[in-house]
């Protein structure tokens, strides 16, 4: 009898590893087969794990992205390729110094597209320019206003252009707890600081121990389609719901993005007023703009009007198919026209300064 069952329990679990084999085969060869909403978190390389790009630093709680690192990324049926440069920026070209310091999310990223294709590289060729991209996936005006303390010594652009993205509230309230933006908020910008990085080669080592030194389970858990399709089942269900809730009218993530009180938007303003000063006293200008319109565009406006921030209006990025379908990234023709906008209004500054005379011996020359 117990050696009959013993059978039985051996041809069940047989049989189960046999079917779980298959679907990881058939979820290898296929990963949209469950659609994109699958496929972008099976194939997703945003992420410190096992074939990300990222690694991270616990004591500034951000991530950064491995220098000079290639990778196929995939989103939404959009294929390119990920590569950075020595200091983990997609740049082809690192540039330093920089005449432009561009900041935001996947947008000035470059998510979907190749590089060729970004608003850096658009905007260099407009202008003729040297443009450094610092855009990386996840950003907002928490990880933004670090990168400007922590790079703009080395780049000494004479130009800063922050892009806003529809989520940069939301990501922010992800990010940080009510109590953090609240004490940011209440720190005099020019006594702002953030916790030192740790070295990046020791980060960087650290991590790829991690991984060596991973349990079978531990694999088996980040790197199977399998489990990453179980993780997808309550994930696709909260993002649903999620969706459901955001129709309604008392939406909390879609309210707060669009309510000027809310501490995202309060936090943000601080986080720009304080760029501004660091800019400033480095002899930057800071300019901001956003790829979206509406409310939170008048938002943005107010804020930079306010702050004697430049705001370029990007009201021609919304009369030509500007976005890529199913996904909501600047497609090839968007970036152009987001590098044109921000290039105009460059030109049109250089003009202004030309006009009065202003020089900066031995810096750039076409000032």
């Amino acid at each position: 009898m117990t050696a009959r069952l013993a059978g039985r329990i051996a041809l069940v679990l047989g049989s189960v590893l046999v079917v779980l084999l298959a679907l990881e085969l058939t979820l290898r060869a296929w990963p949209t087969l469950l659609g994109y909403a699958f496929a972008n978190g099976a194939l997703s390389r945003y992420t410190s794990r096992a074939g990300g790009i990222y690694y991270t630093d616990r004591g500034l709680r951000m991530s950064f992205m491995i220098p000079n690192h290639s990778a196929t990324m995939f989103a939404n049926g959009y294929v390119w390729r990920h590569r950075t440069d020595a200091l983990g920026f997609r740049n082809d070209t690192l540039h330093v110094p920089a005449d432009v310091m561009l900041l935001g999310d996947s947008v000035v990223y470059g998510h979907g597209v190749d590089f060729e294709h970004t608003i850096g590289y658009a905007l260099e060729q407009r202008s003729g320019l040297r443009v450094v991209n610092l855009g990386r996936q996840g950003d907002c005006a928490f990880q933004e206003a670090y990168l400007l303390t922590a790079y703009l010594p080395v780049f000494t652009p004479r130009f800063v252009v922050h892009v806003f993205s529809p989520n940069d509230i939301d990501d922010l309230h992800r990010l940080l707890s009510n109590a953090a933006m609240r004490a940011f908020i209440a720190q005099p910008v020019d006594r702002i600081t953030f916790p030192p990085r740790t070295d990046p080669a020791k980060l960087l080592a650290e991590r790829e121990r991690r991984l060596r030194e991973r349990s079978l389970i531990t694999r088996l858990d980040e790197d199977t389609y399998v489990m990453k399709a179980l993780r997808w089942i309550p994930y696709g269900y909260r993002q649903w719901r999620a969706g459901r809730a955001a129709a309604g009218p008392d939406a909390y993530s879609a309210g707060l993005s669009v309510d000027p009180t809310s501490l995202g938007w309060r936090y943000t303003e601080h986080a720009l007023l304080y760029m501004k000063s660091v800019a400033d006293g480095a002899g930057a200008r800071l300019l901001t703009t956003t790829i979206v319109q509406g409310r939170q565009r008048d938002i943005l406006r107010g804020i930079a009007s306010r702050a004697g921030i430049g705001f370029i209006d990007t009201t021609p990025l919304f009369t030509d198919p500007s976005f890529l379908p199913n996904d909501g990234h600047l497609s090839p023709h968007g970036a152009r026209v987001m590098a044109d906008l921000i290039a105009a209004e460059l030109e049109r500054r250089r003009r202004g300064a030309r006009a009065i005379g202003i020089a900066e011996p031995g810096r750039f020359v076409y000032w």
